[in-house]
């Protein structure tokens, strides 16, 4: 019994697809086996003996239609797990057509078998209960069209990394059957949604982007600046603030004229920084940029994609990036907005003077 089994678990682990259905014939388990022995082979005499009128052929006929179909899709269902394992998509949709393929079959050979073609009214019996059993599984044969949808246009595969905004759902395709997907999230909880969501919402594929066939991780980052602390720096400041802290400021003596906005010398910076970092991609598109006036002061964006598009080193390059905005902000006399808190408030020394308030820390030269 023992070589029996190793047999047949050694077949299921082939990597040749005829010693993987042969591995998958001789796995009987016990449980199915007997219900198909004391359930499907009643059943089947019963249905034979009512539509064929008493005869035994068709009776015997059945049995062995019922025996082959059931043997089909229980090999298929085997091998859904191995492939599935083994993330072989092709494999896995051509399994779910074996079965889809053997259904029909069975309804053909039944309408063959008991010659129902000449019996209208068995006919008008048998239409009558397809469209009760369609309006019933509608579900389900909605979610099969959508399996094949996504299947077919290669819009989702075992282990791309998807995310659902509006069911809150972010993390790793463990399963895809005819019916439902099964995913693994990122905060290790388990997410089963119905197939035919995905093609009535919107989701985000990222897989092609984790496996760098993109120009990178998208960083969308906004920085809001106070803009009283906006001055112009002139031409003595800018050579001031280059040798300081060793940095090219890209700037002729026609852009700095009798003074240039620090707000727009710290824009540049930033700019050629990023243009010259060996994590940030040049394309599709690289841009800081300002944008409309707030309340709060002036929001600084940062729009650009990174090349490491794996998640811990995107967090890590992004905070090194967002690390230096902060700090060189202080280069450029330049101060990040944040309302004030009660600490702020106890710890003030605001006297009221005739003189007006100097924003600009220091002189630069």
């Amino acid at each position: 019994m023992s070589r029996f089994t190793d047999f047949q678990k050694k077949s299921v682990s082939s990597e040749k697809l005829g010693r993987q259905i042969v591995g998958a014939l001789l796995e009987w388990h016990p449980v199915s086996f007997w219900v198909f022995v004391l359930l499907g082979i009643p059943l089947s005499v019963s249905v034979s003996m009512i539509v064929a009128h008493n005869e035994l052929a068709p009776c015997l006929y059945f049995i062995g239609l019922n025996l082959v179909v059931w043997l089909t899709i229980k090999t298929c269902h085997r091998l859904l797990g191995v492939f599935s394992l083994r993330r072989k998509d092709t494999a896995i949709t051509w399994c779910y057509i074996t079965i889809l393929l053997a259904l029909g079959i069975w309804i053909v050979c039944f309408l063959l078998i008991f010659n129902i073609k000449e019996d209208g009214k068995v006919a008008a019996v048998v239409a009558a209960i397809g469209v009760i059993i369609s309006w019933i599984f509608q579900d389900k044969i909605k979610g099969l069209i959508a399996f094949f949808h996504l299947r077919t246009h290669h819009f989702l595969n075992i282990g791309d990394w998807i995310q659902v905004p509006g069911k809150d759902v972010d993390g790793e395709v463990q399963k895809i059957t005819l019916t439902s997907i099964n995913i693994c999230n990122w905060d290790t909880t388990t997410s089963v949604i119905p197939i035919t969501m995905l093609q009535a919402e919107h989701f985000i594929n990222l897989q092609n982007m984790m496996e760098g066939k993109t120009y990178g991780r998208r960083m969308l980052k906004t920085f809001v600046f106070d803009t009283n602390w906006f001055c112009f720096l002139s031409q003595k400041e800018i050579k001031t603030i280059e040798q300081k802290h060793h940095i090219k400021l890209h700037l002729t003596d026609e852009d700095i004229g009798d003074g240039i906005l620090n707000a727009k010398v710290y824009r540049l910076y930033l700019y050629h920084w990023l243009m010259n970092n060996a994590h940030v991609s040049r394309q599709p598109r690289l841009m800081v940029r300002w944008l409309e006036q707030k309340e709060s002061g002036m929001p600084l964006q940062i729009y650009a994609f990174i090349i490491d598009s794996n998640l811990a080193a995107f967090e890590w390059q992004q905070s090194l990036i967002i690390e230096h905005i902060i700090g060189s902000a202080g280069w450029f006399n330049m101060q990040l907005f944040q309302e004030a808190s009660a600490f702020d408030v106890s710890n003030s020394n605001i006297f009221l003077t005739k003189e007006p308030a100097q924003y600009k820390k220091e002189d630069l030269s």
